[in-house]
């Protein structure tokens, strides 16, 4: 068989749509965690429910748009810190603590990180990340609101109520 322009095409768009397809739709329930901050603090999905909504920001240090994201992420965090959501950056590459540690100091990053290198990953295979940055927001009773890989319009979710 002689593989065409047409195949290639079909071949893509086919890999294309298994992508889309590939996170979550809202409604579903968001798989639970247990990561350490960088104090070395056990945090679950649990206990940040607990305290409202959900911005798990899945990260990576080569990651320019992750970079390009560092501010937006620090402007949420303040705007919504002790109002009913939790930016949360968990690095998914199991990177070493120390460089993550550096990364943090040298961007001025204000938000959570949680980092356990194997548990991270296995975090992100649970949350299907297939690229950098990936979002999830994930209402109080653990449901998936939004997934995808831009910054959410935040007003058009019910933030801050339960």
């Amino acid at each position: 068989m002689k593989i065409t322009t047409k195949h290639i095409f079909i071949a893509l768009m086919l890999s294309i749509v298994s992508i889309v397809h590939a996170g979550f739709k809202p409604g579903q329930q968001a798989p639970g965690f247990a990561l350490k901050d960088l104090a070395g603090k056990s945090v679950t999905l649990d206990d940040l429910v607990k305290q409202g909504h959900v911005l798990l920001v899945f990260w990576e240090s080569e990651c320019v748009y992750c970079f390009m994201h560092v501010k937006d992420f620090n402007a949420i965090h303040e705007q919504y810190q002790g109002k009913g959501l939790s930016l949360v950056a968990i690095n998914f590459l199991g990177e070493h603590e120390d460089a993550i540690k550096s990364y943090v100091d040298d961007h001025n990053i204000k938000y959570m990180l949680l980092t356990d290198r194997g548990e991270s990953i296995d975090a992100a295979t649970a949350y299907k990340v297939i690229g950098s940055p990936t979002l999830a927001l994930i209402s109080p009773d653990k449901k998936i609101l939004y997934y995808g890989h831009k910054i959410p319009d935040l007003q058009t979710y019910p933030i801050g109520k339960r």
